[in-house]
This record gives structure tokens, C-alpha cells and sequence, in this order.
């Protein structure tokens, strides 16, 4: 997704840098009935801290921009079951987005090998498994599909606790490249990076974690690309587990 902007809303703000190595879960919302949106949520308690965060993400399946208004991101901290909390609050602050496009048709689900259980929160140190660079599979239609993935190295970026606990460093940049082929048609770039954005300055290595795609009415379908990556921002010896999701819609045959 091209220069996403995060938008950012904080219900209690961290006083201190939060320590990291944590790994985000994911749930996946679901498409609009015609498959113009798609929506999904990352959460995760942040390591060696006492806080939690969710936020969720509604793409405009069109042009693979975010709906206006979202993301939507809760982070909550000392208090007692903020796991639920922060998922309950950011549910509330978007239910009228999701309401507003009828989001929730969960689609056809394509398994994918991704580093860890994509419903775990947990540390993200434990040697994860590489991360999957290709994922084949059908389209509701029958078609033969594979999505490719490639890291791009794009330079190095200051990280917090990359130098030690707390620590500014530099650690090397990446983003991504993901193509999708369909049997009988060209190849199709999904997303190619030339810079980062803000929220992923700090990516390091990416992987393809699942597929969902949606069939319309009309014969459209819509494909979403979860894509987990390592990310270095807050790292406390080992990086983050977070997401991004890619969109295309596919004419019908």
C-alpha cells in the first residue's frame, strides 16, 4: 500500500518508550458486500511493558488506500484487562466505518505458512520460521493464481532500543515487492517500494501470511494479502511481528 499514512488515536498516551520483540494477532474482519472494502485488526500486549494496543485497518479495495477516518489505534496501559479494552474501544471508534460499507462478509480464506500462529500474541524471539516468499492457490472462479514476494533493501533508519534498552541505532530498511499471477493473464505488481512510510521505517523482512479473496455478485473478486514483517522500531533483542494488507481487485473472466 503506497505512503500509508498512520492515523493515530491514542485513548492514554505511553509516558516511556515501550520495550518490544513483541508479536501481533491478527482477526480479519471481512470485505464489503461487492468486495470494495476490507477490513482487519493487529493487537498484541507491547513487551516489558505494561500496555496494550489494537488497531484496525479498512482499505478501500478501489486504489488499496485506507477508508477515511482509519486506521483506528487504541493504546491503553496499567490497567486491568486492557487486552480486551483496547480491542473493545477501537471496535466501538470504527463500528460506524464497518456500518457504513456493510463490512463483515469474511470471504474464502487461503492458508499460508506465516512465521508464527497468526492468532498469537506472544515474544517474537523464539526463532521464528522463515518468512514465506510465494503462495499458491485458486480463485473462487477456478484460476490458477500465485502471489510472489521479494525484500528491497532501502537504506537504513534510526531505531528505538536498536543501540541497547531504550537506545536509538541504525538498522537496515526494507520494503517490499508483491506480484500476483493469474493463469491465462500478465503479471500484475501489487505493490513495489520505493521509499517507507512513516509506520515502517523500521521494517526489516516481510512474508506472505495468508490470502482472503471475496467473489461479488457481479463476478468481480477481490483479493486481500496479509503480509506479516519483522520490524525493528522499539526493538528489545529481537524485532516486532505486524502487519499489512494488499489489495486487488480481479475482473471475471
Amino acid at each position: 500500500m503506497i505512503l500509508r499514512a498512520v492515523a493515530l488515536i491514542t485513548t492514554i498516551a505511553l509516558v516511556s518508550p515501550a520495550q518490544a520483540g513483541d508479536a501481533a494477532a491478527r482477526r480479519i474482519i471481512g470485505f464489503a458486500p461487492d468486495g470494495g472494502y476490507f477490513a482487519f485488526e493487529q493487537y498484541t500486549n507491547i513487551y516489558e511493558d505494561d500496555a496494550s494496543f489494537s488497531e484496525i485497518f479498512v482499505i478501500d479495495t478501489s486504489n488499496d488506500r485506507y477508508a477515511p477516518g482509519t486506521p483506528v489505534k487504541v493504546l491503553l496501559r496499567d490497567e486491568d484487562g486492557i487486552e480486551e479494552r483496547s480491542r473493545a474501544d477501537s471496535a466501538d471508534k470504527v463500528r460506524p466505518v464497518l456500518e457504513q460499507f456493510k463490512i463483515g462478509d469474511a470471504g474464502t480464506y487461503v492458508a499460508g505458512k506465516p512465521s508464527m500462529a497468526l492468532d498469537e500474541v506472544g515474544i517474537y524471539q523464539m526463532d521464528p520460521a522463515p518468512l514465506a516468499k510465494s503462495l499458491a492457490f485458486k480463485l473462487p472462479d477456478g484460476r490458477a493464481a500465485k502471489l510472489a514476494l521479494a525484500d528491497k533493501p532501502l537504506g537504513s533508519a534510526m531505531c528505538n532500543g536498536f543501540g541497547g534498552t531504550g537506545t536509538p541505532g541504525r538498522a537496515k530498511a526494507a520494503g517490499f515487492r508483491l506480484t500476483l499471477e493469474v493463469a491465462g493473464t500478465p503479471p500484475a505488481t501489487l505493490q513495489d517500494d520505493k521509499t517507507l512510510p512513516n509506520g515502517r521505517r523500521c521494517a526489516a523482512a516481510y512474508g506472505i501470511a495468508e490470502t482472503h479473496l471475496h467473489q461479488a455478485p457481479d463476478g468481480t473478486i477481490t483479493l486481500a494479502a496479509l503480509v506479516e514483517y519483522a520490524d525493528n522500531h522499539e526493538f528489545h533483542a529481537g524485532p516486532n511481528r505486524r502487519f499489512i494488507a494488499v489489495t486487488k481487485r480481479i475482473p471475471k473472466q
